[in-house]
């Protein structure tokens, strides 16, 4: 039978436990490389933050660069239930009287018989839009008056059949899908036969009413009569597109409904793009400082104070802000000229009254973003191109955490050579200790036997 072993049960040594000890002796090197490893890691974390932040920051001075941010145009009514207006860059600044006499709709026809239940002979419906291409629809057996609406919608003969009941018959009701005089339907029927209750002509001449007219869009842009076949009318003014949504009474003399139309630059985008600007600087910046600050008072670092990369990526932003444009109309140059200053604690801040007062001044508040002449150019472009510099795939950021990287990967690699080492020291130390149980044992044992020989000899035991 196998006999059973246990490490010290010869000597009594608690072996297990001294093993154990000595190895969290000998591990201690691990724990120095997991705290370094953590530190890299909350490092590279950091820098994935404050990559973001700077990415918001590359964002909004790309929108700065972009010269279109400075050639936006916006257009108001002063009546938006008359119309409402929108405006591309195209437009020119200017003022408008807009009188509206008539809006522009599509032409309606109902039939005026309640036909009941009654069916129509099969053969030929033929529909016109305007002076376009008449179209044929072919009816086959007898017809509901339903029938007939589903076959005109299939026949995309460019108008909508529908049925509606008034409270008294059901209508049949077409409705060209073209607004405007070009739009009014013609309906005819060339061929019919006999095979209904109804003639297919019934649906035409005196049993069809015009419920809507066909008309176009009738206005006045300053004075000048306007006539267009839609509501929509982006071909008047240039850059500027109008939408038509109300009309005077038409009952004569008709009494046109007037607005005033206002095109200006639009200043609020560039605004909004500046705010947006100053909102990611400061979240950057403060990202750093959060990063890199040192608590004197519980001496207690922060996770990337010292880091030469956070310092370099501060400087070089700040750096820009005292940055001049030279030759730009209206004297500008600095930021400071239109309303964004920096604050003792190194945020920016923004008087967008300044910036309106630059612009109603006619100051080159563009150039100063977007300029791109070499060795001169705008605040916008150089901080655009320094980020692509910093948080770029190849840029500084991409660099320092690829180093950082690196770093873990060495700290994991050496931990496992360092665990593989432990492995071979506690096997050592075990074959040390059971030898040393083995003798220890192998003593205890002839301890055992010599004391038994000492006391069996003549006079060891004393007389009574």
């Amino acid at each position: 039978m196998a006999s059973i072993s246990s490490p010290g049960l010869g000597s009594g040594l608690d072996i297990n436990g001294i093993i154990a000890k000595l190895m969290q002796v000998e591990a201690q090197p691990l724990k120095a490389m997991a705290s370094k490893e953590a530190s890299y890691q909350a490092k590279l974390s950091a820098f994935g933050s404050l990559k973001g932040a700077l990415a918001g920051l590359q964002t909004a001075a790309q929108t700065l660069k972009n010269a279109s941010t400075f050639t936006g145009m916006s257009a108001t009514s002063s009546d938006s239930s008359l119309f409402s207006v929108s405006a591309t860059s195209a437009a020119t600044a200017g003022s408008y009287d807009i009188g509206v006499t008539t809006l522009a709709k599509a032409n309606s026809l109902r039939t005026n018989v309640d036909y009941g239940t009654d069916t129509f002979d099969s053969g030929i419906l033929r529909i016109t839009v305007g002076t376009g291409t008449p179209k044929d629809i072919s009816l086959t057996g007898t017809n509901s008056l339903s029938g007939i609406r589903d076959a005109v919608n299939n026949a995309n003969a460019g108008v909508t059949a529908t049925i509606i009941n008034d409270g008294t018959a059901e209508r049949l009701v077409l409705t060209s899908n073209t607004t405007g005089a070009a739009g009014a339907i013609t309906v005819a029927a060339p061929t019919t036969n006999n095979d209904g209750t109804r003639r297919l002509a019934d649906l035409i001449g005196g049993n069809l009413t015009t419920t809507q007219a066909a008309t176009d869009a009738v206005l006045t842009i300053n004075g000048i009569t306007i006539t267009r076949s839609s509501n929509t009318i982006d071909d008047a003014i240039g850059g500027v597109t109008l939408k038509l949504q109300k009309e005077p009474a038409q009952t004569l003399p008709i009494t046109p409904l007037t607005a005033k139309l206002t095109v200006a630059q639009n200043t609020g985008s560039i605004t909004t793009a500046i705010n947006a600007f100053v909102k990611a600087y400061n979240d950057a910046m403060g990202q750093i400082k959060s990063m890199t600050a040192y608590d004197a008072a519980n001496k207690k670092a922060s996770v990337l104070t010292g880091d030469s990369t956070a310092r370099s990526v501060q400087s070089q932003l700040s750096g820009l802000l005292g940055t001049s444009v030279g030759g730009l109309a209206g004297g500008i140059s600095r930021l400071s000229d239109i309303g964004i200053s920096v604050q003792t604690d190194g945020t920016l801040a923004f008087n967008a009254s300044k910036l309106t007062t630059a612009l109603s001044d006619k100051k080159d508040v563009a150039s100063l973003f977007t300029q791109t002449t070499s060795g001169n150019q705008g605040i916008a472009v150089r901080f655009s191109n320094l980020l692509d510099g910093i948080v770029g795939s190849s840029g500084l950021i991409a660099s320092r955490t690829d180093g950082i990287n690196a770093s873990i990967k060495d700290i994991q690699r050496r931990g496992e050579a360092f665990q593989n080492r432990l492995v071979q020291i506690e096997s050592r130390y075990r074959k040390q200790f059971s030898a040393l149980d083995s003798l220890i044992s192998s003593m205890n044992q002839t301890s055992t036997y010599l004391a038994q020989q000492l006391a069996n000899l003549p006079g060891a035991t004393p007389n009574k």
